[in-house]
């Protein structure tokens, strides 16, 4: 008895022992799509540690079903699986036989919605295409306006002729608007200052892309932990909306981290924050950076205003390591901004104490303590898709500052400008970019810290020169920056394998001590490669810079995030 006790034991564990699954005869689908059908995921090349993708014996005729109907889903019916189960693994033989084509696609919409629907004639007939298409013209109503639109949207599948015929019928109806607004708030929020935040106000075309906007806005504030905005209620062609805003209930937050970028090395960070201080959303937070060549710790205050504004507060200290100098600058910043989407403008006044130390060529880099006072300006328009990730949009951001000599209150009358501005496309998975930067210097009178100056070369630069290393050097070998600058850089983005992707890039940087670059003369060129690994925060990035006309001079990039 206990031998048939054993033996039933041994043949149940050897049963219950997982088997490398592998796929045989598909061709037209890959097997990375067959394992995320099944749940599972196949190992990239380079992660030999990994085992192979394997199921239970007892899931094997479920599978079967799953990859039949996973099939059927991109509009292969006549497809057969069986399976063989081998030493250790079980095959799945497939033959995919003809797929269903689309024979015919007809579309009756008195708004041009054509570009949302995914199939065409002789596409294969994606199921998930074909919802994803219906989706996408009632979001086109909805942007329009056409909250009451009715759909209609069927597919003929011909299993004998191997052809789907498809319609989609779309009536508008009456455009729509949106209604009163009625919150409800917590107690130490204040359902009017909310209100404000939204991208749309009672008597305005109803818009779905509005209300998108409007809950990117307000949980951009980080003492809200929960909106929801019912637009579901209907009066005809009105649309009331009732707003329901939640408070973090812990508004106190502690942050750290560690951090690697090229540029300056590790970077360690920590802070505190009050989301939500004194309620209404105004915060307070105390954070602190330090990385071998800069150390910075500050505080900052804002007040969330009605009507999209924010008064900030900050006080800082920071000392930074340049080639050849040290700084060390104590600041205070005042700063009222307007935020709308894309678009947002600031203005302020910067309070810039900045001591220039152990210059090693004080000719070039005075040992100095300067006081600048300086109005400060910024106009900001994104409409870029991702900011860590974008494959569409652009974004143009101006950055002016400047200040008048006075005895007693700035030593110098200069103005610096900035003006920078991307364009980013993209057909499938394949990305273009390019992206321009202009900026000038202008000293009248007194003197600005060195550190004021342009400096390039590194990862947000040229990429074919280390952090700051671009340029004319001094009898130290120390970069001297410069006045004026303007760089640019095109970028073609493209898939290698899953998350992985490539990049080539080419960075032309034009730099002087002049208030205009000589086009002719000033001209230094970067080429190169980069690969990126795609992650939920943003693209791990790797790029190989170099000088095409001379090969030694070259550097190596790291980062998280693309450039533009």
């Amino acid at each position: 008895m206990r031998i048939v006790l054993l033996l039933l034991m041994l043949l149940i564990s050897t049963l219950a022992t997982p088997l490398a699954l592998t796929f045989e005869g598909n061709k037209k689908i890959s097997d990375s799509d067959l394992y995320d059908a099944l749940g599972l995921r196949k190992p990239y090349p380079i992660e030999v540690w990994e085992d192979r993708p394997a199921i239970e014996p007892v899931a094997i005729s479920q599978s079967l079903s799953a990859l039949t109907s996973f099939y059927r889903s991109k509009g292969f019916y006549h497809t057969k699986i069986t399976s063989e189960t081998r030493e250790n693994e079980v095959v799945f033989k497939i033959e995919e036989n003809d797929p269903i084509l689309v024979g015919d696609v007809k579309i009756n919409s008195p708004i041009d919605v054509d570009s949302a629907v995914l199939l065409q004639n002789d596409d294969l007939f994606d199921q998930g295409k074909f919802s994803e298409s219906k989706a996408e013209i009632k979001k086109r109503y909805a942007q329009a306006g056409y909250c009451n639109a009715q759909f209609n949207s069927k597919a003929w599948v011909d299993i004998e002729t191997n052809h789907a015929y498809l319609l989609f019928e779309a009536t508008p109806g009456e455009p729509c608007t949106f209604g009163p607004v009625t919150v409800e708030s917590t107690p130490n929020i204040n359902g009017k200052l909310t209100a404000s935040m939204l991208r749309f106000k009672e008597g305005d075309p109803y818009n779905v892309e509005a209300i998108r906007q409007s809950y990117e806005a307000l949980y951009a504030r980080e003492g809200v932990t929960r909106v929801i905005i019912n637009d579901n209620e209907r009066n005809g062609s009105v649309v009331p909306i009732m707003l329901n805003i939640e408070e973090a209930e812990l508004p106190i937050r502690f942050t750290a981290g560690l951090g690697y970028s090229s540029d300056e090395g590790i970077t360690a960070q920590t802070g505190i924050k009050h989301r939500n201080f004194l309620g209404d959303l105004k915060t307070l937070s105390l954070d602190a950076r330090y990385s071998p060549i800069k150390q910075e710790a500050s505080g900052t205050f804002g007040l969330p205003l009605e009507n999209r504004g924010l008064l900030g507060a900050e006080i800082g200290y920071k000392n930074e390591i340049f080639d050849g100098y040290k700084t060390e600058s104590t600041y205070e910043k005042f700063t009222a901004k307007y935020q709308d989407i894309p678009a947002s403008a600031m203005m302020g006044v910067l309070f810039d104490e900045v001591k220039t130390y152990q210059s090693k060529d004080i000719a070039t880099f005075p040992n100095s303590k300067l006081f600048i006072a300086s109005p400060i300006g910024e106009l900001n328009y994104d409409t870029r898709d991702k900011p860590l990730n974008p494959t569409k949009g652009y974004w143009l951001n101006a950055n002016v500052m400047g200040s008048l000599y006075t005895p007693w209150l700035s030593d110098a009358t200069y103005l610096k400008t900035l003006l920078s501005g991307a364009y980013i496309t993209s057909i499938d998975e394949h990305v273009f970019g390019a992206k321009l930067k202009w900026g000038t210097l202008r000293v009248y009178d007194g003197s600005v810290p060195s550190s004021y100056r342009f400096y390039a070369g590194g990862m947000n630069s040229n990429r074919a020169y280390m952090y700051r290393d671009l340029g004319p050097k001094n009898s130290d070998g120390d970069p001297i920056g410069f006045a004026s600058i303007t760089e640019g850089t095109v970028e073609y983005r493209f898939p290698i394998y899953q998350e992985f992707r490539g990049v080539l890039f080419s960075d032309v940087t034009f730099a002087s001590q002049n208030i205009i670059p000589d086009y002719a003369k000033d001209g230094y060129l970067g080429v190169g490669f980069g690969f990126r690994y795609v992650t939920p925060v943003g693209p791990v990035a790797i790029d190989f810079g170099f000088n095409p006309e001379d090969f030694a001079q070259n550097a190596i990039h790291f980062r998280i995030g693309e450039l533009f």
